[in-house]
């Protein structure tokens, strides 16, 4: 049987996807499942040393018990908290999607590989390709990870019409609740499961995960 691969991409930035990609690598590693990360592209990371540091990498590569080198978790960096397409592109470089399809190759002795994009599912990844079109590439299932917040199901269903469109398979959703302070008679979850099929699992700041990363696992990787 070849590597399981899943894709974590987002309604946007900063909704919480490299937090469940490091819960649910903790949950793989805690039951000695043959794991590893890859996060293709990382921007706004720090220079010690003469060497980029990624700050989102550096956390699977820490949960991952330092097992698996850093270079093979993240290959391409830079330091302008930008697009990647457009920090490429401003390094005067060209990384295509084949050249991050190649780089995860270098992973496939593994059994679950879990695949972290950058920013929300149509954001730019490569000179030539969206994250989308990288899961269409790679032929991977998704997860799909959304602040639990005021708007988030206008993003959701936009994200889920995308993946239709592209005739990929959307496994959950993961609705992220940050700010534990919400309007009253607020609830997304229930808007949402009145409106798509998808499972949608919520995550509350504070509380534990447990439940529900393993809920998410078996819904993806380990069904």
């Amino acid at each position: 049987m070849g590597s399981r691969k899943l894709f974590i991409t987002g309604t946007n930035t900063e909704v919480g996807k490299t937090f469940v990609t490091c819960e649910m690598l903790k949950h793989l590693v805690k039951y000695k499942k043959s794991t590893a990360a890859f996060k293709p592209v990382e921007t706004g990371c720090n220079k010690n040393n003469k060497i980029l540091q990624p700050n989102d990498s550096k956390r699977f590569f820490k949960v991952l018990g330092k097992t698996l080198s850093l270079d093979l978790i993240n290959p391409y960096r830079f330091i302008p908290p930008i697009s990647p397409n457009r920090a490429i592109r401003l390094a005067k470089k060209n990384i295509t999607l084949n050249d991050y399809c190649d780089k995860l190759s270098l992973l496939y002795t593994h059994d679950y590989i879990l695949i972290e994009g950058a920013g929300g599912v149509c954001s730019p990844l490569s000179c030539d390709g969206l994250n989308i079109d990288f899961a269409k590439k790679v032929k991977m299932d998704s997860i799909l990870v959304a602040r639990d917040e005021i708007g988030v199901i206008n993003n959701v269903i936009l994200s889920i019409n995308t993946f239709i469109k592209y005739k990929l398979n959307l496994k959950a959703i993961v609705l992220n609740r940050i700010n534990t302070k919400q309007p009253r008679g607020m609830d997304n979850v229930k808007e949402l499961r009145s409106l798509t099929n998808i499972p949608i699992i919520q995550i509350i700041k504070g509380r534990p995960t447990e439940r529900a990363v393993k809920k998410l696992l078996n819904l993806t990787l380990l069904r």
